[in-house]
């Protein structure tokens, strides 16, 4: 690979990794999605159909820009996922019932085709802590070793 593309995807890393903090609802939201479907066979229609409801809840959002936001979601996580996870409570509303309507919209979807079991179970779990907290930092590290615990139970 040439050196300038190599540069240019170092930048698109740190750059990344900057903002993984940054956003609303709406990101956090599709960063949840994404991360409980990357437990499984990825994302099913009805995860497809919500991310679609999220775009239209938020009308000028092109498809192009709400692709890029996808795309972001999906890379934050890969790239540092602990920091991705502990980032979505900060994004989230200070308005609790915003936050559990928004984590009933989650769950329904997760959990259209049955009872998430497994690694989604437990991704899914951490996801309910990550919203049931408080806009405190909540470490990614604390809700995956509580799930791994629950897990074990």
């Amino acid at each position: 690979m040439a050196p300038e593309r190599v540069a240019l995807i170092q930048d698109r890393i740190a750059e990344l990794k900057r903002h993984v903090a940054e956003g609303g609802a709406r990101e956090a939201a599709i960063r949840a999605l994404v991360y409980v479907g990357m437990a499984g066979p990825g994302v099913d229609e009805r995860a497809f159909n919500t991310l679609r409801e999220i775009r239209a809840e938020n009308h000028g959002l092109t498809l192009e820009a709400f692709k890029q936001t996808l795309r972001e979601q999906y890379f934050s996580l890969l790239l540092d996922r602990d920091a991705a996870l502990a980032a979505i409570p900060k994004m989230l509303p200070a308005d609790t019932t915003q936050r559990t309507r928004m984590l009933e919209v989650i769950r329904r979807t997760v959990q259209a085709a049955g009872a998430a079991t497994g690694e989604r179970a437990e991704r899914l779990a951490q996801i309910e802590k990550l919203f049931r907290s408080d806009r405190q930092a909540v470490t990614a590290r604390q809700v995956h070793r509580k799930g791994r615990r629950l897990a074990k139970s």
